[in-house]
């Protein structure tokens, strides 16, 4: 299929418009069923049914895959005869920044029993797994299964913890006791000694783990220099550690040194450790620890720190005047997190944020409720494509607008216009030749369905009709 002709399969495929029995017929190419599986928002129950029915693993997947279908549509995928699409409907759709809805316990339930240890695996390891069903992982007859279900486990019972404590084989007591040492302080020996042959393993625990002087020294000068830095962060450490690690060879120490609680603004400032405007900074645990507090944050939002300042950007739950002081910092991942996570940084910032931006996060700040729409119409003219582009998102743009703006010399201001149903299907049957915004014309829901047939018919999708042949849309 031509590339032209796929973004405009594409965009028909992802059309909220495009009549549930064009999607059904859409079925007939299983690139075009899978596309309809990804870029649709909500999907028609009867086109669903059919795709469960479907002989091409590869659309039944998708659907096991898909984002933008229902629990219930997902789970006819329950009884599927390929182990692959019941461990996807298994693991669930991956969101950004978000949780699928839970499958219906039932579904749960009958993936639980599945011959395949696999799909048992991935249920195991669900966080969306029912309590009642988890109780059931814990007891499967693999060892990797009872693994994953209690780690899986939100808050297991101390029953379960002692049983699988206990357990027969070695792998499911020693997993255990990796999670369970936090309320069983006398485990912790045993999973440090195992934990010196795993550097992964080690810097989790050396971040958290009360610090006899002995262990404490043995971190701080672990050759993997990423167990040190984690060290570096843990308050237990002794005072002598922390300035030697303050002077750490490594800069990746002295900078998680420099994030520690408890240093004072001079103490950090001391520390030779440099955070670049492109470096990607891990949040500071102790601050991810507060987001729910702001007063417990007003020393990190107001710190000369940038590293501290960046993580309690984090925090949704900030007074408004740390918002206020956050939103003007010269630390534009600052002002980013910050318009990512708080739902009442000032319409201005969002949008000046939006421009700057050169992140693929960018265009997520658009659906922040307090991004400004109205208005966006006087950046028309803007040099800046990206400024032009969001013309699209002004609700009292007049139509004349878009239509000359889908003419522009660029071709992301062509596309994003292509999708504005203000645009007169004149113009989006033009567009449909356009290589740059072909597809948001096709996606367009004020495409007449005569066009939708049209291009479906030459993808070979459909067979073209005397009406869907030839003469205007």
């Amino acid at each position: 299929m031509r590339d032209l002709v796929c973004e405009q399969v594409r965009g028909v495929a992802g059309n909220p418009a495009t009549p549930s029995e064009l999607l059904l017929r859409m079925l007939d190419d299983s690139d075009a069923a899978v596309a309809v599986l990804i870029f649709r928002n909500t999907l028609p129950d009867e086109f669903c049914a059919a795709v469960a029915a479907h002989p091409d693993r590869r659309v039944r997947a998708a659907l096991a895959d898909s984002s933008s279908a229902t629990p219930q549509q997902r789970a006819l995928l329950v009884d599927d005869p390929a182990p692959m699409v019941r461990i996807l409907l298994a693991h669930g759709p991956e969101l950004f920044r978000a949780t699928p809805a839970p499958l219906p316990e039932e579904t749960y339930a009958r993936l639980a029993a599945d011959p395949d240890h696999r799909v048992r695996d991935e249920v195991a390891g669900s966080r969306q797994c029912p309590v009642s069903v988890r109780a059931r992982m814990v007891e499967d007859p693999d060892p990797e299964v009872r693994v994953s279900g209690y780690a899986g486990w939100a808050d297991p019972p101390d029953g379960i913890t002692d049983r699988l404590l206990a357990d027969p084989d070695p792998r499911v007591r020693d997993a255990v006791a990796r999670r369970a040492w936090r309320r069983r302080p006398e485990l912790l020996a045993g999973v440090l000694d195992e934990a010196w042959s795993d550097p992964w393993w080690l810097r989790d625990l050396a971040v958290e783990i009360p610090l006899a002087r002995a262990m404490a020294e043995r971190l701080a000068r672990h050759q993997d220099r990423d167990v040190r830095a984690a060290v570096a962060e843990n308050p237990h450490l002794p005072r002598d550690l922390v300035q030697e690690l303050a002077t750490d060879p490594d800069p990746t120490v002295r900078l998680r040194l420099s994030l520690r609680p408890g240093l004072t603004e001079a103490e950090r400032a001391a520390v030779d450790y440099e955070v670049r405007p492109e470096t990607r900074l891990r949040p500071a645990r102790w601050v991810l620890d507060r987001l729910g507090d702001p007063d417990a944050l007003d020393g990190a939002v107001r710190s000369a720190h940038v590293g501290l300042r960046r993580s309690a950007a984090y925090s949704p739950s900030l007074r408004p005047d740390q918002v206020a002081r956050l939103a003007g910092d010269d630390d534009f991942a600052v002002r980013l997190l910050l318009c990512e996570n708080h739902d009442e940084v000032p319409g201005e910032v969002l949008l000046a944020t939006h421009l700057e931006a050169r992140v693929i996060t960018a265009s997520m700040l658009i659906a922040r409720p307090r991004f400004p729409r109205v208005g966006l119409a006087r950046l028309a003219d803007s040099a800046d494509p990206r400024a032009r582009m969001l013309v699209r998102h002004d609700p009292e743009a007049p139509a004349e607008l878009i239509d000359r703006l889908s003419r522009d010399g660029d071709g992301g201001v062509r596309s994003r216009m292509a999708s504005d149903p203000r645009l007169g299907a004149g113009r989006l049957a033009e567009l449909l030749d356009d290589p740059a915004a072909a597809g948001s014309a096709a996606g367009n829901p004020n495409l007449p369905v005569a066009l939708m047939e049209r291009i479906l018919a030459g993808a070979g999708i459909l067979r073209a009709s005397a009406g869907t042949a030839g003469g205007e849309a």
